[in-house]
């Protein structure tokens, strides 16, 4: 029993030298583009990302002393500044981005500086009338195939999405006064409209949402892409309007709540997108759902690391132009989505590839218009919202799920599709399979408890895991550390007893079998590191206990190292 611990892995994240200029990047008619996954992005003028490596730095007042020594860093001034330290800049627009980021790189003051891209949502514009929902029950409307849907219907026996849920739709706005989508629209209580900032979130009246690029509390856009991907998640069932949503409540009209975030009204701006994630994570929402495309960015890679480190299931669309998974659909926090068509095959537009885990309906779609009113249309972006509704509904049944087992639940569930096996995105979201699946788990959890113990810096090492549930057999399980310093030197304690020793503030849970056989060691380059434990096939072990805990060694702290909290593995077939 003591094997299972296996092979070490590091997680690698960005680190002290980022973000210059790439090859992918070049100046036409005096604008910067970039070339990426076969599409051309266009710079946002006058604007970079960085992040200082003191992240307690005045970056203002750092700013203008700079300014006195290297001209193009004249005129600089911070736009926004969030919890990570991760800041926008805005700069003359008749300045180089290269000479900006060139600047900063060499001043020694930031971990990396970057452009900022607008970029595209994934829709396929139709404009054909589609009389019904087959997404949500395929009778075979317009010749489709009988049964290629989610399977709806069956699943809202079980579940029909529960108003504690909070999906937060990062797009470009959502029509909140919209008659069949009004309902289902977050309320932020603790927040009243009298121009002060009651929760003290640093969003003055954000009763409903947030308008990033506008920096105000009137998240609607001007297209309806926002409204109607909401719409597949949330829109009111059982209240005689429009449509269905899949998490809308089309049992008791008591469906998941959206909260809608403008991240640009007819582009997503990339400079804003890690703002808004960072606003889902710490306004309460359990999923984020993205229907878009932008360049590879360090800023939204550290916001989407801290919403999997705070338990969010994040999901994104796949992309629509035939070529590899889009960023930043490709980040390992994110579940990328193919969209699947009524004839139970991936649609053609639909971007395939490794990163790709499920597929949902995304062509010929019926969805909420913009203030009135249904369209039918096409494209990943509104695959991505069903699967994000999926695990709204998994949540609403069982709250608490980790986002890993939902996302693992997801797959093992999805309907096969008859496609080649070198096909990615070939298994089709199951909701009710995923529902029954969720409601049969009696064993198979992770349980965090026990406290921690900081070290010299006052943070507490977090211990989460990685690859799904701990069942038997699953090879791709990995307990993972978060949140202790760069290069700490830690060890992984795993035992089948939780022997406890208590220190000062926390508790070690010791392995009482001898060194080596599951202890792991670990450096953590950055703070994080990754162990691999795949789990057996022994019966045996079905329904045991494994506690698992980081200690990481700090001569500065008051017991010699730092404790993560404890978990317990409950193993299963």
């Amino acid at each position: 029993m003591s094997l299972w611990l296996g092979a070490l892995a590091l997680l690698v994240l960005p680190g002290k030298a980022a973000a210059q200029l790439t090859p992918a990047d070049e100046v036409v008619d005096g604008l910067l583009q970039r070339r990426e996954g076969g599409q051309v992005f266009e710079a946002l003028a006058g604007r970079v990302s960085v992040q200082p490596h003191d992240l307690q730095l005045d970056l203002s007042a750092a700013l203008t002393e700079l300014a006195s020594r290297d001209a193009r860093l004249a005129n600089l001034s911070v736009l926004r500044q969030n919890r990570l330290g991760i800041a926008d800049l805005a700069f003359p627009s008749e300045r180089a981005h290269a000479d900006v980021i060139d600047a900063l790189l060499a001043s020694g003051l930031v971990r990396f500086a970057e452009p900022q891209f607008r970029g595209s949502y994934t829709e396929i514009p139709n404009d054909a009338q589609f009389p019904n929902q087959w997404a949500l029950a395929n009778t075979g409307q317009s010749g489709g195939t009988v049964g290629s849907d989610v399977r709806a219907t069956d699943a809202w026996d079980i579940e029909d999405g529960d108003p504690s849920v909070v999906v937060a739709v990062l797009d470009s706005g959502s029509d909140w006064t919209h008659a069949d989508l009004a309902a289902a629209i977050w309320d932020n209580t603790d927040e009243t409209l009298n121009g002060a900032d009651d929760d003290g979130n640093g969003y003055v009246d954000d009763v409903r949402g947030w308008d990033f690029p506008n920096n105000d509390n009137d998240p609607n856009g001007a297209i309806n892409h926002g409204t109607s991907v909401a719409s597949v998640i949330g829109a009111v069932s059982g209240n005689g309007l429009d449509m269905a949503g899949l998490a809308g409540g089309a049992v008791d009209g008591q469906g998941a709540t959206v909260m809608p975030l403008n991240v640009g009204s007819f582009g997503p701006d990339a400079s804003i997108l890690d703002d808004a994630i960072l606003y889902a994570v710490d306004n309460g929402a359990r999923v984020i759902t993205m229907s878009l495309v932008v360049p590879a960015s360090s800023a939204i890679d550290a916001a989407l690391v801290a919403a999997e480190n705070a338990g969010v299931f994040v999901d994104c669309a796949s992309g629509n132009n035939g070529f590899g998974v889009s960023y930043p659909a490709t980040r390992p926090e994110v579940m990328a989505v193919a969209s699947s068509n009524r004839f139970h095959s991936i649609s053609g537009f639909s971007n395939q590839g490794p990163e790709v885990e499920v597929a949902a309906p995304g062509e010929d779609v019926l969805m909420l218009n913009l203030n009135s009113g249904t369209l039918t249309s096409s494209g990943t972006s509104f695959a991505a919202p069903h699967v994000a509704a999926a695990a709204a509904l998994a949540f609403s049944l069982r709250p608490e799920l980790t986002a890993p087992q939902v996302r693992t639940l997801i797959q093992d569930t999805a309907r096969d599709m008859g496609a080649s096996p070198n096909a990615q995105g070939s298994g089709l979201l199951d909701v009710t399979a995923l529902l029954q699946a969720v409601q049969n788990l009696t064993q198979a959890e992770v349980v965090a408890f026990g406290d921690g113990l900081a070290g010299a810096g006052g943070v507490t090492p977090l211990i989460t895991t990685r690859g799904g549930l701990p069942f038997l057999g699953n090879a791709d399980f990995a307990v993972a550390l978060a949140s202790a310093a760069p290069s700490s030197n830690a060890v992984l304690v795993a035992s089948f007893a939780d022997f406890e020793l208590p220190f000062k503030g926390g508790t070690l849970y010791v392995n009482p079998l001898p060194p080596g056989k599951m202890f792991s060691s670990v450096t953590g380059l950055t703070g994080r590191a990754l162990v691999n434990a795949p789990l057996p096939e022994d019966p045996a072990l079905d329904g045991m206990s494994v506690f698992t805990q980081w200690a990481v060694f700090d001569q500065e702290a008051p017991a010699g190292f730092a404790l993560s909290g404890a978990l317990e593995l409950i193993l299963a077939e």
